[in-house]
């Protein structure tokens, strides 16, 4: 199956109709495409660092709390800032917190938690081994293009599923769905343009 990290190099650069613009504007329904976007990252961050799985949840909760309070003041101004390195950062220091507030509130003879608390290490949220950016990237876009379905009608979505996921020719899609070879490159480029148009600058590395 064809990686979907060449998705962003074929899509090009966000614009003006992007995600991360519209959330901060306070449209309600982008802030909720971002939460269904960034949700499963933040957890898998999260897990990473130690946490158990109902811990990390709980830590989710509180990292979109603090988006939804800061996101206005989240800008890219300097070369490298991303929102996902932003989100990063905000997400180690809920699990910082989460792990002080647990130790003051273990009881003295709780061995076993203060042990588990002990195992956490809220820098492997920040793990950028090859394998792991590849974990995100697939996160990412797998959940970018889940929430981008139901916007296209089917025929137009399996013809992009086919030749950019799945790795078919162009030609072959176009048989199978019984439409025109055009047609295949023209379902392509809309949806590739929509990912352009709303994701690309929120799952920026």
């Amino acid at each position: 199956m064809t990686d979907p990290s060449v998705i962003p190099h074929e899509a090009g650069h966000s614009t003006s109709l992007s995600l991360l613009q519209r959330v901060r504007a306070r449209d309600q329904e982008a802030w909720e495409r971002l939460l269904r976007l960034y949700a499963p990252l933040v957890e898998l961050w999260a897990q990473r660092a130690g946490l158990q799985e109902a811990d990390a949840a709980d830590v989710r909760q509180e990292v979109f709390l603090a988006v939804s309070h800061a996101i206005g003041q989240f800008h890219c101004d300097r070369p490298g800032d991303t929102f996902r390195g932003w989100l990063r950062t905000i997400t180690r220091n809920k699990v910082i917190d989460f792990c002080s507030r647990r130790r003051d509130e273990a009881a003295p003879g709780d061995l076993a938690d203060r042990e588990a608390l002990a195992r956490v290490s809220p820098a492997q949220v920040d793990e950028s081994a090859d394998q792991a950016v590849e974990q995100e990237n697939q996160v990412l876009y797998r959940r970018a293009l889940e929430l981008m379905q139901q916007d296209f009608e089917r025929s137009s979505w399996q013809a992009f599923w086919r030749t950019v996921i799945d790795g078919q020719t162009p030609q072959d899609v176009a048989h199978e769905l019984q439409i025109t070879v055009n047609a295949v490159y023209l379902a392509k480029s809309r949806v590739l343009a929509r990912l352009r148009e709303e994701f690309t600058d929120a799952i920026g590395s």
